[in-house]
């Protein structure tokens, strides 16, 4: 795909492409949700815990969201899946945030123009890493070995932890990596991830979700990001 997992200096596994990054990422209670929107970080996952901890009588997480650094991702995750909360999307939710947040919820509440957005995790075997090798070629060699020792320590790490995630909520691991497959290569030149149809998201262990005004009528995230759908007849 033109868009895969992109690992660059700093140990950031970054799932959605930098040009999507949201500048500014806000957390609030508005009525009877909890209102996430931006990138997943460690901030916007503070405030939210703490806007939790007065409002537990909340169990709805809405949010959108182009992603962010996998372990925050799972961060949220495993807070939403603990405390039950439903999960809403009424725009989009890709990446880590589909990766981690989506499948954690109770609930899956999404409308028919939502896209739960995905192209790989820490699972993944097929990373851009051309902007980390830009940023090696610029350090001394002792310095390289050592980035390249805490990324591979740091992607060990991830990797057990992803599969220890997926075996808590008891979803299909391939989800963060089924659209990299043989099966899909057609797709490799010409998109930058894929969706699933709800039938394939109920094989996956996505069970529970909701559309809101059905039927979907799919609409791209953005005009340059192009996803296909995976079908549950597809795998």
């Amino acid at each position: 795909m033109r868009v895969t997992n992109c690992l660059y200096l700093g140990f950031v596994l970054c799932n959605a492409p930098s040009a999507m990054a949201e500048l500014e990422t806000t957390v609030v209670v508005k009525g009877d949700k909890f209102i996430y929107e931006g990138d997943i970080s460690g901030d916007a996952n503070e405030t939210l815990l703490s806007l939790y901890k007065n409002n537990e009588q909340i169990k709805t997480l809405e949010i959108k969201s182009y992603g962010g650094e996998i372990n925050l991702g799972m961060d949220l995750g495993e807070f939403v899946y603990k405390n039950n909360l439903t999960v809403e999307v009424n725009e989009y939710c890709f990446s880590s945030c589909a990766n981690y947040v989506f499948p954690s919820g109770k609930r899956k509440l999404i409308s028919n123009r939502a896209v739960i957005g995905f192209h790989g995790g820490a699972s993944s075997t097929e990373f851009d890493d051309s902007e980390f090798e830009k940023e090696l070629a610029s350090v001394s060699i002792e310095q390289r070995e050592a980035t390249l020792n805490e990324m591979a320590e740091y992607m060990k790490n991830s990797v057990k932890r992803e599969d220890a995630f997926y075996s808590m909520i008891e979803v299909d691991q391939r989800i963060t990596t089924l659209g990299q497959s043989d099966d899909f290569s057609q797709f490799e030149e010409d998109y930058d991830g894929w969706y699933y149809s709800i039938s394939a998201l109920h094989k996956l262990g996505v069970d529970n979700v909701f559309l809101i005004d059905p039927p979907v009528e799919y609409k791209p995230i953005r005009s340059d990001l192009m996803l296909f759908e995976i079908d549950a007849d597809k795998f």
